[in-house]
């Protein structure tokens, strides 16, 4: 029994490689058991339904060629018109005919894009699953380093796997030095999260090998050569140097990073270049600062902030509002509280049917901040 099922195993993995053999034999196997489905009706017409052929074509639109699809499809409707024409011509076979054929259709509109993409089975949706886990691993912000506290959460619409946002992390350690990048294509739903597929992609091979100030300048150029009609990508690059609390922003069209100082308050900072892919050779100047113990620093896409007919303004004061007393929680160092990122995304954009992404970045303060109560 274990050796056939390792057959089994083989032949499968051959019948999604596209061998021509594997091929032809799941063909005769689903073509025989659309001949079965289709004779049992006619022999036990009150304990068999006829719309069970419509298993083997939905198992054919995901295994089997188109031209060999083509052929199943035809035989189910063949099957099925004899047992009307047979058992209950002015009945409700037909409607069963009619149901069979639109099924039919519409294997066969899948399985044509499948055939293009030379996917069979649920090999595109492992490739897709594969893809978005590698998207959430460039993502992955330090769990601990120094004094530091990194808090994330990217709310996709629609609750889908694939975002318009994207997070890119890369960490030097060697020259003290963390970048973190936050892009969000133009448009929504699937093209968008193709195209941040793509940049995710290209953006990380270019972060942590590029210097800083040298990156978005190179992904801009990247866009230009692409030349996708009416599309762009904003995005805000931060360079962290953790052991000294500096830091510089690179901002491409991006609504501006917020900064929390403990003694100020929120501090805004200045806009940057204009989106990627819109002029080529465009200059992202940078903003410099430094974080203090105790200080934050926010950065986010339109998407949490940005409501139809109201000031863009109106959505950033309601965000920091909501982070305030998460940015002013005193905690020590051994003490960083996760999930603040995803609490504050559920409070000010919960029900948005856009992508929605936050970054929290915290130093905390020392022990000696708290025994002098500074």
């Amino acid at each position: 029994m274990p050796a056939l099922i390792a057959r089994v195993r083989r032949w499968y993995g051959r019948l999604l490689d596209g061998d021509v053999r594997a091929g032809r034999v799941a063909l005769g196997l689903l073509f025989a058991l659309t001949v079965v489905l289709g004779v049992l009706p006619l022999l036990l017409p009150y304990g068999w339904p006829p719309s069970a052929l419509v298993l083997p074509l939905v198992v054919g639109g995901m295994v089997l060629r188109r031209g060999q699809l083509l052929v199943l499809v035809c035989a189910a409707l063949a099957g099925s018109g004899l047992g009307a024409v047979v058992q209950d011509p002015r009945g409700v076979r037909w409607g069963v005919t009619v149901v069979l054929a639109a099924t039919g259709a519409t294997v066969l509109t899948a399985n044509r894009f499948r055939h293009r993409l030379g996917l069979r089975g649920t090999q595109g949706d492992s490739m897709l699953l594969e893809l978005a886990e590698h998207n959430r691993t460039l993502a992955r912000l330090p769990e601990r380093l120094l004094d530091w506290h990194f808090d994330s959460a990217l709310a996709p619409a629609g609750g889908a796997s694939f975002s318009g946002d994207f997070l890119l992390c890369a960490h030097r350690p060697e020259e003290d030095l963390l970048e973190l990048l936050l892009v969000d294509v133009s448009g929504k739903g699937s093209r968008a999260a193709a195209r941040s597929t793509h940049l995710s992609g290209a953006f990380g091979m270019l972060l942590g090998r590029v210097p800083p100030e040298a990156f978005l300048p190179a992904a801009n150029d990247h866009l230009v050569r692409m030349g996708w009609e009416d599309d762009f990508a904003t995005a805000v690059h931060l360079a962290l140097h953790p052991a000294t609390g500096r830091y510089r922003l690179f901002n491409a069209g991006h609504p501006p990073p917020v900064r929390f100082c403990r003694r100020n308050g929120w501090l805004p900072s200045e806009h940057g270049g204009p989106a990627l892919g819109l002029v080529p050779g465009a200059p992202y100047p940078a903003v410099e600062g430094r974080l203090a113990h105790g200080d934050s620093l926010l950065l986010f896409s339109d998407g949490l902030v940005e409501v139809p007919g109201r000031d863009l303004d109106e959505g950033v004061t309601r965000l920091l509002t909501a982070a305030e007393p998460e940015v002013r929680t005193h905690l020590p160092q051994q003490q960083a509280v996760r999930g603040a990122a995803h609490r504050l995304v559920a409070a000010v954009a919960q029900d948005v049917a856009d992508d929605r992404t936050l970054v929290l970045v915290r130093r905390l303060r020392t022990a000696a901040d708290h025994r002098n109560g500074v």
